[in-house]
């Protein structure tokens, strides 16, 4: 799962396997974020879509910040973790 605020929009939220949502204020700012995960994801080629591929992609559209990866290794593994550490 990949967690991405969009300034001024919300938030999208990748489960993988082409699964996605949003999170906004209105209905009007889910749509417009909607459409913006959609265009930015026409970069990821159709069946080759890896979390890093998406997470790119989503971190591609203007404003995006990364909120959270979650990964399946075990804790210390991840090289996030050890940059924490």
């Amino acid at each position: 799962m990949i967690s991405v605020a969009v300034r001024g929009y919300g938030i999208v939220i990748w489960e993988g396997d082409g699964e996605w949502r949003t999170f906004s204020t209105t209905d009007a700012m889910s749509a417009t974020l909607a459409a913006r995960v959609e265009q930015a994801l026409l970069e990821v080629e159709p069946g080759t879509a890896t979390d890093e591929t998406v997470c790119a992609a989503l971190l591609g559209i203007a404003g995006a910040h990364l909120m959270a990866v979650e990964c399946d290794h075990g804790p210390g593994t991840c090289g996030s973790d050890s940059e924490r550490n």
